[in-house]
């Protein structure tokens, strides 16, 4: 029903409104293309589910799955959305872009060092801002001789190297049971050895376990979390930990975090659709500036 769309190259991502509308994204702009019935939606969705060996119904009406291609796929049910299911497909593209693809020679120059120095990385930017592809590139970047663990809600991150582990999460059974959280998964990292550590998307108790294990002495991670500037993403993920772990208090939990992470790469889609790096804090520690502006345009 919606492959005519997945085969086009030029389109990014399908998505299906309210189970009738379809949608599709691709070169910076939003366009409806088509309208589906009720039994094509509910089709699409059993593919989906069966593919991915998760169920989705209404005791679940949230489905992440991940397609063996690599492309992403979120579904959700009612009652959870209102007026009908909403699925959103988002493709995998197969290629990894250089460093160079996200600004100009400036720009790649301070990822570069970034990568080779081992610094500690926050990716920082809006949905579909580019996020996950740059961590990709940077990773492709790692000495071949490093072991990269990589930890994931849902497998996104591609890296062209010839060690890495990837791990991730998984839903409680129908039971409650068998739960494995993003933090499980950080914790389990620390005890493979990596010399990487990639965590992806942060938005729970995993910021703390991450930023603990960072400040004990682990360098070379990179990670990712929503954040409007590289300023919001040291914000939201002070936030996150004096949250999850209220004994912290705010003021603790923003000192760990600077003295955790080396910089902040914020990205941004302008409206051509390209992802570019808006800016590249370095958080400073010592007798440097607390932060400062590694690169902006």
């Amino acid at each position: 029903m919606l492959q005519r769309w997945l085969d086009d190259p030029d389109i990014e991502e399908v998505m299906v409104v309210a189970g009738a509308d379809v949608w599709v994204a691709g070169r910076g702009q939003m366009t409806r293309v088509a309208r589906v019935t009720p039994a094509d939606a509910a089709h699409c969705i059993e593919v989906i589910s069966r593919s991915a060996g998760r169920r989705v119904d209404v005791l679940a009406p949230v489905l992440d799955a991940r397609f063996e291609d690599g492309s992403r796929a979120c579904v959700v049910l009612p009652p959870i959305s209102l007026g009908g299911p909403t699925i959103s497909i988002r493709k995998f593209t197969g290629r990894i872009p250089p460093l160079a693809s996200f600004g100009d020679e400036r720009c790649t120059e301070a990822l570069r060092r970034l990568v080779v120095d081992h610094s500690n990385i926050v990716v920082a930017g809006a949905t579909s801002s580019g996020k996950t592809t740059l961590v990709s590139s940077a990773a492709s970047r790692f000495d071949p001789t490093e072991r990269i663990v990589c930890a994931e809600d849902t497998a996104e991150i591609r890296c062209d190297h010839p060690h890495v582990v990837r791990l991730q999460t998984r839903p409680a059974s129908v039971e409650g049971h068998g739960e494995v959280t993003l933090g499980d998964l950080v914790r389990t990292s620390l005890r493979l050895r990596p010399d990487r550590l990639i965590v992806g998307e942060v938005r729970g108790r995993e910021a703390l376990d991450m930023l603990l294990a960072l400040s004990s002495g682990h360098r070379g991670c990179w990670s990712t979390v929503h954040a409007t500037s590289a300023h919001a993403a040291i914000d939201r993920l002070a936030s996150l930990v004096a949250r999850e772990a209220p004994q912290w208090g705010l003021d603790a939990a923003t000192r760990l975090v600077r003295d955790s992470i080396d910089a902040v790469v914020h990205l941004v889609r302008d409206a051509s659709g390209h992802r570019r790096v808006a800016e590249i804090l370095a958080t400073g520690t010592g007798d440097r500036p607390r932060s400062h502006l590694v690169f902006t345009p």
